[in-house]
């Protein structure tokens, strides 16, 4: 069974125009150039740092974010300007956040395993805020999220709270020890 050319042609043209309007609706989004400061030299970080651009729905928890994009800093920059978002159409909210750790060593080519690594105080690492964006399309630009810069640092900084459990804990042992030996 022979096809025919101009069938051949037209069913070619077809796909190739249902996969650019697949494409086309895809949302994306427009991130600016995010500074990352070394907190050990108080200066911007340097290209052995690499960076992950994580994403959710909007409102998902920073723990269920998946990884978009990876890569190494330019001049103390994040710089990953417009990202398509798969399986996010236009006018999406999405959550995102920027996590970044020095892989001078090589070791870590993810914040799957850079995170370990820092929480055991191996490598300097940090994350951004997160940030609600919407999704948009890629003419015009979508709007930019803002997204201030961070700071890597050698270990995470504990939260108020933990430090507030921490104290009361300490003195609730203190004193349960204290009434024993009465």
């Amino acid at each position: 069974m022979s096809l025919n050319p101009m069938k051949t042609t037209s069913l070619i043209l077809l796909t190739a125009v249902f996969a650019f309007a697949s494409a086309c609706g895809q949302g994306v989004i427009n991130l600016p150039p995010m500074p990352v400061t070394n907190g050990i030299t108080g200066t911007l970080a340097g290209s052995t740092v690499r960076a992950d651009l994580d994403y959710g729905p909007a409102l998902a928890p920073e723990n269920s974010l998946s990884p978009l994009a990876a890569l190494n800093l330019v001049n103390g920059n994040a710089r990953f300007g417009l990202v398509t978002v798969p399986g996010y159409g236009l006018g999406v909210p999405v959550e995102v956040q920027i996590r970044a750790w020095d892989n001078s060593s090589g070791l870590f080519a993810d914040w799957a395993q850079a995170q370990p690594a820092w929480q055991a105080g191996l490598i300097i690492a940090g994350k951004s805020i997160l940030v609600d964006a919407i999704t948009g399309s890629l003419s015009p630009p979508p709007g930019v999220p803002i997204f201030p810069g961070f700071t890597i640092t050698q270990v995470p900084e504990p939260s108020s709270a933990a430090l507030g459990l921490l104290a009361v804990g300490l003195w609730s042992a203190r004193r349960a020890k204290a009434r024993h030996h009465s």
